[in-house]
């Protein structure tokens, strides 16, 4: 070992090769930046909005290729005695615009509640004092 190595491993233990307990620090959360705790959550919601247009378009293109969407149309058509069909809910045009409401009210939903997370926050800091944290050295 080089010589800075030595004094680490020295500095981190003890000589007898027995490990220092570590010191225990307690620390206080007092404050979250409401705009950091904004950037975050929209962050957030951006991935969770990946996600959710990969599931729809998985579920979509699921419910098209088996005849599972046929057979409730079948069958709806012959108890309601209608010539309604259900598969024009699944055109492309309507799940694409179906998606976009769903990621666009997530978007500004994740969002916000963020930043209400973070103003709530920061409101019962006063009345509390904080969340103590604690932490322990290794």
């Amino acid at each position: 070992m080089t010589d800075v190595a030595d004094r680490l491993a020295r500095k981190g233990g003890r000589d007898d090769g027995r490990a220092d307990p570590g010191r225990a620090m307690r620390l206080g959360l007092a404050h979250v930046g409401v705009w950091s705790s904004t950037k975050l959550a929209f962050l957030g919601s951006v991935c969770l909005n990946i996600v959710t247009v990969a599931l729809i378009l998985l579920a979509v293109q699921l419910l098209g290729d088996s005849d599972l969407l046929t057979t409730a149309s079948t069958t709806y058509r012959d108890l309601a005695g209608t010539t309604n069909d259900l598969s024009a809910i699944l055109e492309w045009n309507t799940v694409l615009a179906f998606t976009a409401a769903v990621v666009l009210l997530n978007t500004v939903l994740v969002t916000v509640l963020g930043t209400v997370y973070a103003l709530l926050f920061n409101l019962g800091v006063r009345v509390t004092g904080g969340a103590l944290v604690g932490f322990r050295s290794s």
